[in-house]
């Protein structure tokens, strides 16, 4: 099974190959950057008009599933009529569902409807750095913000001396340390529970590779973060380990 990821920079990728290796329990498993090709983040703008792309759909020939993620704080300049939600997270599920109808329509309907069973879409409300809080937060309060995630970080990291200044950030420095409590998958599945849009994509893993609990029409929001069915039933006791 090979994943292949398409996003706004390579943090983001570090961030979703750690995740998907916590998923599945497998250090080894084939995770590809499509996007960007370079260190250098694409940005939003490019990467909503690399999804209508011959590039895009090739990545199809290649690999079994393809994910596609993009942070929400800059919606609003897509010029697709979106309006932020902020930090209001009772509106959380339908802001996400617009962003994918979004991103729908720029791969194609057609294509898209073709490939549904293939493309997953990571929306980080409302940047990815909000995915980590839940795994390097000291303050329960930050474990489900949606705006700020970055500044929180820092807040978080300073007292260690760690900077996410804008070089760091391009070149991805730090981000696989702060992400590697996701490659522990019993880590992954309860804290993941935590942040609003980090449990949105883990329940669309849960819909695309369902558990028993998840073929009763189960969500994450039904269990508790000490239930043992939030595991998916192809990760074994010892996936409580780190894949590393």
């Amino acid at each position: 099974m090979r994943f292949a990821t398409v996003s706004e920079g390579k943090t983001d990728y570090i961030v979703l190959r750690n995740l998907l290796v916590g998923f599945w329990g497998d250090k080894n498993l084939p995770v590809a950057r499509i996007l960007p090709e370079a260190d250098e983040p694409v940005g939003w703008g490019n990467l909503l008009n690399y999804l209508s792309t011959d590039k895009f759909r090739a990545i199809f020939e290649f690999n079994d599933y393809v994910i596609v993620q993009i942070d929400a704080d800059k919606c609003e300049e897509w010029g697709d009529g979106l309006q932020q939600i902020g930090a209001d997270s009772s509106k959380i599920d339908l802001f996400v569902q617009d962003i994918k109808n979004v991103l729908i329509r720029r791969i194609g309907e057609v294509f898209y409807n073709t490939n549904k069973g293939r493309i997953l879409f990571a929306i980080s409300v409302q940047d990815i750095e909000c995915w980590l809080l839940p795994f390097n937060a000291t303050l329960s309060a930050h474990y489900s913000k949606m705006v700020g995630c970055g500044k929180a970080l820092e807040y978080i990291l300073t007292p260690r001396g760690i900077s996410l200044n804008q070089k760091n950030y391009n070149d991805g420095k730090h981000y696989d340390e702060l992400s590697k409590g996701m490659k522990k998958s019993k880590e992954l599945m309860q804290k993941c529970i935590l942040n609003p849009s980090l449990r949105i994509f883990v329940d669309t893993l849960l819909s695309f590779f369902p558990p028993s609990a998840v073929q009763q029409n189960k969500t994450l929001d039904d269990f508790t973060l000490d239930d043992p069915n939030i595991l998916p039933p192809f990760l074994s006791d010892q996936s409580t380990k780190p894949s590393e």
